[in-house]
């Protein structure tokens, strides 16, 4: 008798043991469970979003970044200014990035941050559509559109229109001539500096002159060439093409000649940071500005668009039809600082 209510507690214990194992074996499968749930709902937060630093232009930034979310439902936290006002924001931030994808008005700072480790390589199915030279070959970065540079006049104060940089010499334009401050407008420091590479001693020989007959910074693109549209100034020298387009759409008294001997056609370009904490949105987001969508929103800014296959607006000149001058993206990416300090000793 003893034996067997022996046996029967011992049993009791065993089954016991047995159904506490079991709800500590559910009890771990659930805990599990909720960890991986929760390591989705992470990963699925990260993925939808997106911080873009930008320097615009203003209007098509914003429809970017809108048909991008409405695309693919990611959404974009966006600082917009000027490729100054960029590069200077990512400088503050060096030793706690923000920022997953940065587009700038100017190639050579997009080269420099490749150099120094900073950028993500990414290589778009879009990347073999565009134009040769405006994207890295090892895909740390893309020229998605792009910008001429020209002599944007009047067309109520110049009759006859200038057709090259030193014609800005002429006593007619004496206190007259405008151009948008290098230190802000990242095209107007690419143009310089290529200016300088094709002309070296001459090209200083002719912003001497222009200096001498008036040359005057006026602030980046927009408001230089304010300040011609308003009458303050007649020409503006190096400004962006496509706010003139857009303007002459708008009814303004604005044209732009491309100057004979050459002018500075950039690629606008865009990288991932290599810090980036969200890369599968970056990559989208690159693919999707040189996707066909991303590249209509382009020409209709009045941009060179990236692709070949894709026409810039009716009203400017296409790619093949803008003389260009003769520089090296390295030797800007070199000297560019010295020229810069150089011409802005010499301007003010």
């Amino acid at each position: 008798m003893k034996q067997l209510k022996l046996f029967l507690f011992l049993l009791l214990l065993l089954l016991a043991a047995c159904a506490q194992s079991e709800q500590e074996v559910q009890g771990n499968a659930n805990e599990q469970s909720a960890n991986n749930e929760q390591a989705e709902e992470t990963e699925k937060e990260e993925s939808s979003s997106l911080t873009l630093y930008t320097s615009g232009p203003g209007g098509m930034a914003e429809q970017l970044a809108e048909a991008f979310t409405e695309e693919t439902g990611i959404t974009v936290d966006m600082f917009q200014g000027t490729t100054g006002d960029v590069l200077g924001r990512l400088e503050a931030e060096e030793s706690n990035p923000l920022a997953d994808v940065v587009a700038l008005a100017s190639l050579p700072p997009a080269i420099d941050y490749k150099d120094r480790g900073l950028t993500l390589a990414y290589e778009s199915p879009y990347a073999s559509s565009l134009h040769d030279d405006w994207y890295d070959e090892e895909f740390h970065f893309y020229g998605f559109s792009a910008s001429a540079l020209g002599l944007s006049y009047n067309t109520n104060l110049v009759s006859e229109p200038p057709t090259d940089w030193s014609d800005l010499a002429a006593d007619e334009f004496n206190d007259q001539i405008a151009i948008p401050d290098p230190t802000q407008s990242g095209t107007a420091r690419d143009f310089i500096a290529a200016y300088i590479n094709q002309e070296e001693e001459d090209g200083w020989d002719v912003l001497g002159q222009l200096k001498d007959n008036g040359l005057q910074m006026e602030g980046a693109n927009n408001p230089a060439l304010q300040t011609v549209i308003s009458g303050a100034n007649s020409v503006v020298m190096a400004g962006v093409d496509y706010m003139v387009y857009s303007n002459m759409e708008n009814g303004e008294p604005v044209d732009i000649v491309f100057p004979e001997s050459g002018t500075m056609i950039t690629p606008r370009p865009a990288f991932i940071l290599e810090s980036t904490q969200n890369p599968d949105a970056a990559k989208a987001y690159i693919d999707f500005i040189l996707s066909d969508k991303g590249q209509e929103i382009v020409a209709d800014a009045y941009l060179l668009p990236a692709r070949v296959d894709i026409k810039p607006a009716n009203i400017r000149l296409g790619l093949d039809e803008i003389p260009a001058l003769d520089y090296d993206w390295d030797y800007l990416e070199e000297h560019t600082q010295t020229i810069l300090e150089r011409f802005m000793e010499m301007i003010r």
